[in-house]
């Protein structure tokens, strides 16, 4: 049993000062806060449509008021440059607008049968556990918690632990708001006492933002207790790049600036830039030119681009998978230069065969490019990962871009633009990053009851 004295500290990732302590939950205070979400669920699932949407509504405007408080935690704890950290809590109220304009007819389905009626009804379940990533604290927590509440459900959620601030600002924001008290809550936990919270009868799913290797243990779990579970895991985004563009410079920037966003780290960040080969030397130094504007300074100044890697423990890890690539092959167009958390941008040219790149993830700001002869191989070399979450294609041959996209294993496919959320549409991979959507009107129906209705006149 979780004792009350047992804790931990969040730490400032560009001096590595303690920022706050917090103690995790007994499993006496667990089961307090499972009762309280019970008893918020029965109260919010009888709520009307258009009442569930005015608290929406004045969530909405509490986070746009507490818009520089959330700006500046989320910037202290996981060392994000302010200007992004801003973007982060706009895209959340964005969405949260977005959701607003919804009507109640999305939760019902009719079909045309020989019988009087039939319909199937999109019903909430209960509780739902969401286990939540430090990369963008808000936003995560946003986009996971929305849809869930307008359909009905409650929230509970377990925060990383290095960004648990942004989650404890949240709670509050929900308390201010007109949502019932128990609909949003926090649960400071450790890592051993998750799988007692699944297998709680209050818990009806399981919404999990990671990494592959805990994701499956999050999956494996949900399984053993019969829970839904939803999971959005790692990515190895190719940027692709045929040889008809005409403004290499102007792609060669856009793909920076997905590599470097968040300090790369991203899910979705083009993390492979595969590349015509006609045009590859000059691919290659546009990009470099492009990463030397991204330099090291003070966060909290508009100007500054790139931050710092969150925790010391995955900067290490980095830097190891920085020289494994090395290693394994790997050229050096751009020498990264590593001081604390802080890395500069670096560019790395590979084979398409180099094992590191193809199995792991690399969350952080490294480049990585390759190139190709023929178009007819585009997609191999594309689907040569265990991951699928989403892949952008920049061409002016419309036509061709969707013909490769047909043969790409991926969730989603990008033709010259980025990979992006957007709440309009589904979000999710495919292999190992992961099953089941986020965002858009279906992502709601993933933790529902599809209760079918057919009714028959005598």
């Amino acid at each position: 049993m979780k004792k009350n004295n047992e804790m931990f500290q969040t730490i400032n990732p560009v001096d590595n000062n303690v920022l706050n302590t917090y103690y995790y939950l007994s499993n006496k205070n667990i089961n307090v806060k499972l009762s309280e979400a019970k008893n918020a669920y029965q109260k919010w699932k009888n709520y009307s449509f258009e009442s569930k949407v005015q608290c929406l509504m004045k969530f909405c405007s509490c986070i746009q008021k507490a818009k520089d408080i959330i700006a500046y935690s989320i910037t202290q704890e996981m060392g994000k440059p302010i200007t992004q950290s801003y973007a982060e809590v706009n895209k959340s109220i964005n969405l949260c607008k977005y959701y607003c304009e919804l009507r109640e007819s999305i939760f019902l389905e009719r079909i045309d049968t020989e019988y009087h009626t039939s319909y199937v009804k999109f019903e909430s379940i209960g509780s739902i556990l969401g286990i939540m990533p430090w990369n963008y604290p808000i936003w995560q927590t946003i986009r996971s918690t929305i849809p869930n509440l307008l359909l009905g459900n409650v929230i509970l959620i377990k925060p990383a632990i290095n960004t648990t601030g942004c989650s404890i600002i949240l709670e509050k924001i929900f308390l201010e708001s007109d949502f019932p008290k128990g609909i949003f809550q926090v649960l400071l936990i450790d890592l051993n006492q998750i799988e007692s919270v699944i297998a709680h009868p209050t818990i009806q799913g399981i919404t999990f933002t990671g990494s592959t290797l805990s994701g499956s243990v999050i999956g494996s779990l949900s399984g053993k207790y019969i829970k839904k579970s939803v999971l959005e895991l790692g990515g190895n985004d190719a940027f692709v790049v045929l040889k008809d563009v005409e403004n290499i410079e102007k792609i060669a920037k856009i793909a920076t600036e997905s590599r470097l966003n968040n300090t790369g780290q991203t899910c979705i960040s083009a993390k492979r830039f595969i590349v015509d080969k006609t045009i590859m030397n000059d691919f290659i130094d546009a990009v470099i030119q492009e990463m030397k504007t991204y330099r090291r300074g003070n966060l909290y100044n508009e100007s500054t681009k790139i931050g710092y890697i969150s925790r010391y423990d995955l900067s290490e890890k980095l830097y190891q998978q920085y020289k494994n690539i090395i290693l394994n092959g790997g050229e050096i167009c751009l020498e990264i230069t590593k001081n604390g958390n802080f890395f500069s941008p670096s560019l790395l040219k590979i084979e398409n065969d180099n094992c590191v790149v193809k199995k792991e993830e690399i969350f952080g700001p490294i480049g990585i490019i390759s190139s190709f002869s023929k178009e007819e191989i585009i997609h191999d070399i594309v689907n040569n990962t265990p991951y699928g979450l989403g892949t952008s294609i920049w061409t002016k041959d419309l036509e061709k871009a969707e013909q490769i996209s047909r043969k790409i294993d991926t969730g989603m496919i990008f033709i010259n633009e980025v990979v992006k959320s957007d709440p309009r549409f589904p979000f999710g991979g495919v292999k190992q990053s992961g099953y089941g959507r986020e965002l858009s009107p279906l992502s709601i129906k993933e933790f529902s009851n599809w209760k079918t209705v057919m009714i028959k006149e005598l």
